[in-house]
């Protein structure tokens, strides 16, 4: 059985509706995050459904040039959106059983990941920004959520202005393709743009870079990013670095494989390695831990836009470790930064503190958080046995795999996951082993049942793809084969 590529969108779309009206007519609003959930497992279902039909299947309007296309790179990025989500979801019907506006809340959650999965689902640039907006549009409005602190409101107005600013040089971008190519299908473009001549390509391909480049926080476009992941509501925090950020980057790479003449792949790799050290070295003098971690997201992209610019600068080689390592990370940083930031979440429920020195020993007073953040501080560092460390390895492998650059590449990827012990190892002493117990700790109250059971869940996975990396190699490889694919690689 194979559905259209609209019907998770659909669903998503509609949950968004229903979860409105659900927490505007029901006197416990709170019960929304359930609600939401039972549209997210549709939308999973219909995903999954998608994958095991007939793969291709494409969805037209009219004789118009727009499509979606459900591919394994499509289905990859919306089942682990819709998963985040659904930790997320019910992560907050704990941590936002005191805000006002639940339903806006889940509402606008819904509509942000159907955007994310329709950006994976386009086949086409026009579509491609029309669901990258739609994403957009819902995380300004989350992240300025709380409206009983000036700082959320702060932190979403530069968002918003730089994502706009952003938005607006990628749409210029896409005018410049389809002025000259008279198409805006991913499918036959590459077709195209290899006969423009190189100041328009460059010219186009810098815009898209730049416009997206936005939205995947890459150096140095990046300044919006630490704001706004530390005022947002946690559970957004997490989405917004555990796919968020990755999905802006996804957006870029489907616009910029269709340029096969400009090697897109050198310039991924500087900035790459850019986002490693300027996101490593900021998050060590961080006092505030969702700063921190919102920081380390920027390495952590860096680490991805290195993999991914080994694959395209060196398909033959670096291609197959290049795209495993770079999406297998994808992967691996959802569920890795996802629990941190919950992590973090519950900490700010339990103490009303985001100040590492404030939360001195916290992990004494609610072990399970104080033992789950090390895990993911540690698998974030790359530590073995957990899932970091594999993701890791591929990228590496890919850059030995290359040589010369490569190897470069592979040893300063190293050296970035040795300085981010630096500032992860100190939070993890602060949290869980700190002898002086600061006042606010002492006062920690418990965190409800709601807010555990994700944290749970993402540490299994932290631990179960580090030990037993097949389960999440069998997730990525369909994703690498079609990369491979699409650029002509072996």
């Amino acid at each position: 059985m194979s559905l259209s590529p609209l019907y998770p969108i659909v669903t998503l779309l509609v949950g968004a509706l229903v979860c409105y009206l659900f927490a505007r007519l029901h006197p416990k609003p709170r019960l929304t995050g359930l609600v939401s959930l039972f549209f997210l497992a549709g939308a999973a279902a219909e995903l999954a459904l998608i994958q095991t039909g007939t793969g291709s299947e494409t969805w037209s309007i009219g004789q118009a040039q727009t499509r979606l296309e459900a591919n394994d790179l499509a289905v990859f990025l919306g089942l682990v959106a819709v998963a985040l989500g659904a930790l997320v979801s019910i992560f907050s019907i704990g941590y936002m059983e005191h805000f006002d506006g639940l339903g806006r809340y889940y509402g606008l959650l819904l509509i942000m990941i159907s955007g994310i999965v329709g950006i994976g689902l386009a086949d086409d640039l026009f579509n491609l920004f029309v669901f990258f907006e739609v994403m957009s549009i819902p995380s300004y409005i989350l992240v300025a959520f709380d409206k009983n602190r000036w700082e959320p409101t702060e932190a979403a107005m530069k968002y918003l202005v730089m994502s706009v600013f952003g938005s607006l040089l990628a749409l210029m971008g896409i005018s410049i393709v389809f002025m000259y190519t008279g198409t805006l299908d991913l499918g036959t473009l590459a077709e195209h743009t290899a006969e423009l001549d190189d100041l328009k390509a460059v010219g186009a391909v810098s815009l898209i870079v730049i416009g997206f480049g936005v939205k995947a926080a890459v150096v140095p476009l990046h300044t919006w990013l630490p704001d706004a992941h530390s005022a947002a509501p946690s559970g957004i925090s997490a989405m917004l670095s555990g796919i968020v950020i990755e999905a802006g980057l996804i957006t870029m790479i489907k616009a910029l494989g269709v340029w096969p003449e400009v090697n897109t792949g050198v310039l991924l790799i500087i900035l790459g390695v850019a986002g490693m050290f300027v996101g490593n070295f900021i998050a060590m003098v961080q006092r505030d831990l969702k700063r921190m971690l919102a920081y380390s997201s920027i390495a952590q992209m860096g680490y991805v836009l290195t993999a991914l610019g080994l694959a395209f600068a060196y398909l033959d080689t670096g291609g197959d470790y290049g795209f495993r390592g770079g999406f297998f990370h994808i992967l691996n940083h959802a569920v890795m930064k996802g629990g941190a930031f919950l992590c973090a979440g519950a900490i700010l429920h339990s103490i009303g503190t985001r100040d590492l020195e404030e939360m001195r020993g916290i992990g004494r007073k609610i072990p399970l958080v104080g033992v789950a953040f090390a895990f993911f501080a540690l698998a974030l560092a790359g530590m073995p046995p957990l899932n970091g460390f594999i993701s890791k390895f591929f990228i590496c492998r890919a850059g030995i795999d290359v040589g010369g650059w490569g190897i470069a590449a592979a040893i300063l990827l190293i050296v970035n996951s040795l300085l981010s012990l630096g500032y992860y190892l100190p939070a993890i002493n602060k949290i869980l082993f700190s002898s002086d117990i600061s006042e606010k700790a002492k006062k920690a109250k418990q965190v409800p049942l709601s807010i555990s059971i994700p944290i749970i869940i993402m540490v299994i996975l932290t631990i179960a793809f580090g030990v037993y990396p097949d389960l999440g190699v069998k997730i990525v490889n369909p994703v690498v084969e079609f990369m491979m694919a699409s650029l002509g690689g072996g």
